[in-house]
């Protein structure tokens, strides 16, 4: 039981690790942008680049801060998540259910959040107005 339990928590420590640099990216570009304050992001900025973040799309620090949460809500939300169905010839029923473990459902609840940030994001960038 205590082996299975430290297997899910290395899940969902892979998982966390998957969302931090979305979330650090984000914060220092709001904390810019939004409210003025440029060190932690003109700090970060030379880090950044050498990690790839001014180039295209590709195997660098790009995928990892698109997919990075992604991935961090895939791993958790199945260990959050119960699912039950049942089939008869009237009706079909599914029941879902979320298990109280706090650790993996906190950062389900942040990898999604992040998500939607990053859609909110992408929906501003590229929407015109007439």
């Amino acid at each position: 039981m205590y082996k299975k339990m430290v297997n899910r928590n290395w899940f969902t420590a892979a998982a966390l690790l998957l969302a931090l640099p979305t979330a650090y990216f984000i914060t220092i570009s709001l904390l810019k942008y939004v409210f003025n304050v440029d060190g932690p992001f003109d700090n970060g900025t030379p880090f950044l680049e050498r990690m790839g973040i001014k180039e295209n799309l590709g195997w660098n620090i790009n995928l990892l801060i698109l997919f990075g949460p992604l991935i961090a809500f895939l791993l958790t939300i199945f260990q959050v998540l119960k699912i039950n169905w049942q089939f008869s010839k009237e009706q079909f029923e599914f029941h879902f259910a979320i298990r109280k473990k706090w650790f993996p459902l906190a950062v389900a609840v942040l990898s999604s959040g992040l998500l939607l940030i990053l859609f909110i994001y992408l929906a501003g960038e590229n929407l015109t107005i007439r």
